[in-house]
């Protein structure tokens, strides 16, 4: 990147399209790359031991904070990116008010360019909790953007630097926030709940409304979830007018939702406790189904065309003894071959009990 191409996307001289494909293919990129430099993420990583906190409530707070300060480091590189190309009229500001956005692309004379929404999800967290529900009337078509991270933790040593694991973002997306309201909205004004009774799904002025037997209130927070939302690849059947934004936002949304899944399943999957690094993928037709390493592989249900792991003879050809087979919210279910026969071991186990259930890798 240089002076001129950032002058040309951050001041808003491109189309909604190109600042989304630019901001996919060139910017991001580029930030991600720095931030995860040990340089950077060695204010991040845990040390001798540190241990983050395992139940749900502490979790989240870790998450919510990890989300807080990658937002803030986002914006500290981008600064310095700014710097470093010779633009020093033009620098990402923070929101300071609990609102959307997050952040804000300006001038030295305060005038206002791109906005940033920033969220951020733990590859492996069961829920992916992330809310966008900021109503289409409070987003500028021409400007705004959401932009969704998704990390976690790795443990992988250093030569330099002595961590016990460090959090990598491994991917981001890039929405375009009009477009992405819009699928939003759709979904939602066209999926109501079955007991509406005389009333109707909506919005006021200020937030989502829902109805229940005929008396309105506020929603109570599944509007917005980010992994929510029903496309027509999903088999839904509405979709909001096409326009090139929305067209893109649809192709990168669906392309999220496959690969913060199957991300998870693999962070888990490769964990040392059980099958490590250095596993090896299961493919069908290209597509990566799975891992195995020695005699134990972990499945992915939903990428599997047919329930393979109840079938004898596919333990035989990977020299398997027993198959973890996991949800899209990875609740796993073990089978063990015994005596030539499939048994069904455990069901609905949480990936931190999974070591529990199964023989040693």
């Amino acid at each position: 990147m240089n002076k001129n191409e950032i002058s040309q996307y951050l001041f808003k001289k491109r189309s909604a399209v190109e600042l989304s494909r630019w901001l996919r293919t060139v910017y991001f990129p580029e930030i991600t790359t720095r931030f995860n430099n040990e340089e950077f993420l060695k204010r991040f990583a845990l040390y001798q031991n540190e241990k983050i906190p395992t139940n749900e409530r502490n979790l989240t707070d870790v998450r919510t904070r990890m989300g807080v300060l990658i937002e803030f480091e986002l914006a500290r590189i981008s600064n310095d990116l700014f710097h470093e190309s010779n633009v020093h009229n033009i620098f990402l500001s923070y929101v300071v008010a609990n609102r959307f956005p997050d952040l804000e692309v300006r001038d030295n004379s305060g005038n206002r360019y791109l906005r940033f929404e920033i969220k951020c999800l733990q590859c492996k967290a069961e829920e992916k909790s992330a809310n966008f529900d900021t109503l289409k009337k409070d987003i500028d078509p021409s400007s705004d953007f959401v932009i969704v991270c998704l990390w976690d933790w790795v443990d992988q040593k250093n030569k330099n630097i002595e961590w016990d694991s460090f959090p990598k973002i491994f991917k981001v997306f890039i929405f375009h926030a009009y477009s992405l309201a819009s699928l939003r909205d759709t979904y939602w004004l066209n999926n109501p709940p079955q007991d509406l009774g005389e009333g109707y799904q909506g919005f006021d002025i200020r937030y989502a409304i829902t109805c229940k037997k005929g008396i309105y209130s506020k929603e109570q927070g599944n509007y917005g979830k980010l992994t929510r939302i029903k496309t027509k690849a999903d088999g839904f059947n509405y979709s909001p007018q096409e326009t090139a934004e929305l067209i893109d936002t649809e192709n990168e949304y669906n392309l999220f939702k496959e690969e913060i899944i199957f991300l998870g399943f693999k962070i888990i999957a490769q964990e040392k406790k059980h099958l490590g690094m250095n596993s090896i993928s299961l493919k069908e037709n290209g597509n990566t189904y799975g891992f195995k390493k020695n005699h134990t592989a972990f499945l992915l249900s939903s990428k599997l065309n047919k329930k393979i792991f109840h079938e004898t003879s596919f333990y035989i050809t990977n020299n398997l003894t027993q198959c973890i087979v996991m949800t899209d919210k990875y609740k796993s279910t073990i089978y063990k071959l015994k005596n030539k026969e499939i048994k069904k071991i455990k069901t609905d186990i949480k990936p931190k009990k999974i070591i529990d259930f199964i023989d040693p890798v």
